[in-house]
């Protein structure tokens, strides 16, 4: 049965990351879309308040995957030369996240930043 129809829940959109509040060269489309992601997210929660269910979105940078175990070490040196702590996120920590964006009952329309400080750099 789905949260909308038991009328209680949370939706978490963690389809997007850093580039919906940072912009970057080259990456106008990415940005564009992952913005998107963020307004859908405000929409979304508006819509669903009345069934009690709470919409929200984690925004993380770069995360230790595939993705990035595959990157060739020029470009991980390049990224993580503008992260000042130098490090990239764990995926324990994006589902710590989840997880409070999920069980906080007053979380709703978040959309939590989870790149260390990567977007105040």
């Amino acid at each position: 049965m789905s949260n909308v129809s038991k009328k209680t829940g949370c939706i978490i959109n963690n389809v997007s990351n850093l580039m919906a509040v940072k912009a970057g060269l080259g990456v106008t489309a990415c940005t564009a879309s992952k913005a998107g992601v963020v307004a859908f997210t405000r929409a979304l929660c508006l819509e669903m308040v009345a069934r009690s269910v709470r919409v929200n979105a984690l925004l993380p940078g770069w995360v230790e995957s595939a993705m990035w175990n595959n990157l060739k070490p020029e470009l991980k040196e390049a990224y993580l030369g503008g992260i000042p702590s130098k490090r990239v996120t764990h995926p324990a920590e994006v589902a710590d996240a989840a997880v409070l964006l999920a069980t906080n009952g007053y979380a709703n329309n978040c959309v939590l930043n989870l790149n260390g400080e990567l977007s105040a750099a």
